[in-house]
This record gives C-alpha cells, sequence and structure tokens, in this order.
C-alpha cells in the first residue's frame, strides 16, 4: 500500500500502411478502465487542463508493419493524476488507445495517417497488499450436471443452427434455447454483440450490397463457441476431458466434427444462484493469443459500432 502502480503499455502493428501513433508518453490517447476489490469502478483523477495542451512532432511516432513502441505509466495517484488505490486487494484493469483527434491531428498526418478506431488492450489483473491466500484446487472429477449443461448448450445451438443471423450471432429460436444455459454476463455480451451487429448493418448495408462487399465485422466467421472461418462445426461434438478449477467452474475440453483433432476449444461453465451455466469460451483453432469470447471486440461500444467505416 502506498507503493506506486506502474505498467507497461505496447502499441504494435500488423498494417500494411504506416500509421502514426502517440508515443504513449502523456496521459492521452489512453483510457483506462479499473475495477476495485469490491467490484466498484474507480474514478480516474487529473488536473484541470490536463489535456488541453497543444500537440508538437515529438508527441508522435510512425509505425510500419510488424513495428511496436511501449512506455511506461503510472496509474497510482501522483500529483493529482491517477487512480486513488487505497483499499488491499485484487484490481483489474483495460487500457484502451485511440487517436481520434479530428483535426488537431492533421498538421501531423504528412508522414502517415493516424491509426483509426479504438484498440483495447486485454484485462491485466494485480494486488495490493493481498489476493488470494491460498491455491485454487484444480482436479479432474468435474460435476455431472456442469457437464450436462455443456451438452445441452451445444445440443441446442446445433439444433437451431440455421437460425443464426448472418454474422453467425444465435438469433430465433436458436437464442431463446440456449439463453437459459447462459450467465447473465455472457448473455449481456451476446445481446450486446447483437445490438452492434444491427447497428453496423443499419449504417452500412445499403452501401455493402450495392457494392457487393464483405461486412468489416471481425465476428462474422469467427465461431463464437466453436471456432473460425468454418473450421468447427458444432453439429457433432465431443467432449475430450474437463478439469474442476475451485468450487463454482469448470471448463471443459471439446473437439468437433470438421476435424476431430484440430477443431478443439475450451467452454467455461459456471455455479450461478444455484445452477451451472456456459460463461465463456475460447477456441483452439486460428487464435494463437487465446482470446476468450469475454474479452469482447473493440469495434462495439454500449452495443454501437465504434469501428472504422
Amino acid at each position: 500500500m502506498g507503493e506506486p502502480v506502474e505498467i507497461g503499455l505496447e502499441l504494435y502493428s500488423r498494417f500494411e500502411q504506416p500509421i502514426l501513433v502517440s508515443r504513449l508518453q502523456g496521459n492521452e490517447f489512453v483510457k483506462f478502465k479499473l475495477v476495485g476489490p469490491d467490484g466498484s469502478e474507480i474514478r480516474w483523477q487529473e488536473r484541470a487542463g490536463e489535456r488541453t495542451h497543444a500537440y508538437k512532432a515529438s508527441d508522435f511516432t510512425t509505425l510500419g508493419q510488424y513495428q511496436a513502441i511501449s512506455a511506461s505509466r503510472t496509474i497510482s495517484l501522483q500529483d493529482g493524476t491517477g487512480f486513488s488505490l487505497d483499499k488491499p486487494g485484487e484490481y483489474t484493469l483495460i487500457a484502451e488507445f485511440s487517436m481520434a483527434r479530428g483535426e488537431n491531428l492533421a498538421p501531423f498526418e504528412s508522414q502517415a495517417k493516424a491509426a483509426k478506431g479504438s484498440f483495447r488492450s486485454s484485462k491485466l489483473v494485480f494486488c495490493i497488499e493481498a489476493c488470494i491466500l491460498t491455491t485454487v484446487p484444480v482436479h479432474t472429477d468435474a460435476p455431472r450436471s456442469a457437464l450436462e449443461t455443456v451438452r445441452m448448450f451445444y445440443t441446442q445451438l446445433s439444433k437451431y443452427d440455421r437460425e443464426y443471423g448472418s454474422s453467425g450471432i444465435p438469433s430465433g429460436r436458436s437464442k431463446r434455447a440456449i439463453r437459459p444455459l447462459m450467465s447473465k454476463r455472457l448473455a449481456q455480451e451476446i445481446d450486446a454483440l447483437d445490438a452492434c451487429d444491427k447497428d453496423y448493418f443499419q449504417r452500412y448495408g445499403e452501401i455493402l450490397r450495392a457494392r457487393t462487399w464483405k461486412a468489416a465485422i471481425p465476428w462474422g466467421e469467427a465461431g463464437l463457441f466453436t471456432g473460425p472461418d468454418d473450421a468447427a462445426d458444432g453439429a457433432e461434438f465431443r467432449v475430450l476431458g474437463s478439469r474442476s478449477v475451485g468450487q463454482n467452474r469448470v471448463d471443459a475440453l471439446l473437439a468437433f466434427k470438421q476435424d476431430w483433432g484440430e477443431s478443439q476449444g475450451d467452454v467455461t461453465v459456471i455455479l450461478e444462484k444455484g445452477r451451472w451455466v456456459v460463461d465463456d469460451y475460447v477456441s483452439m483453432y486460428g487464435n494463437d493469443d487465446l482470446v476468450r469470447l469475454s474479452a469482447g471486440y473493440s469495434q462495439c461500444k454500449d452495443g454501437r459500432w465504434v469501428g472504422g467505416p
């Protein structure tokens, strides 16, 4: 308690064209969302006028393809700026990078175009003073009722697979069938993604149809509960193994008929209000960083599309 909390930030570009990015030195262009030990969000504090200074060329740099820039940032309260971290326990942090400053960036775009849209980090967890004091037991004798939830979920999902939306999001009878088998968090995530999908097509659907363009939505072929690019077909599946993590979580390893070997994924079920429900999924195929479904999509915010056109 009282020691500065310092994190590392990194921007890495896969774009073929060079992009203009911040050097990450100041408190601009990056927003943090921090949740404290009591589950409530902590407000970022800053001095008046902190973000109003004029930009200089030295504030920016150009990233070529496969290049990165990194910086350290102290996020605990210093000189009136940062988070007030005054409780012991576990904190979770998400950082979001955005260059959305419009005409303010125009003088610096002669060298490269500014990065478009928002880019969200994975979740970072850290502890102050104390965290989990005992080891969480992991064992293989998962409750039968938890595995039955997995089987019921995928059976219902495949039963109405033709009623998915055009973007691979369960809809109609498929959505109604699996909703009682989803956690509250997952149901809200799917609803928000569905709303974001509708918002995208309301904006750009007419243009896409007129020019026969493919929608630029990252979940379109993601296979939310199976795997990307039709690599996994949920119509037939096997539970290859399972493990209990503590008392209220079970992870089950699945394989799908398309390829019993390569097309695999891990579904998480949790105990919520006395019953087992599906809470998360991570595909093992085409997912080098093992990004989980719960990580969401940075192009969506509060059920609206905030990505590029």
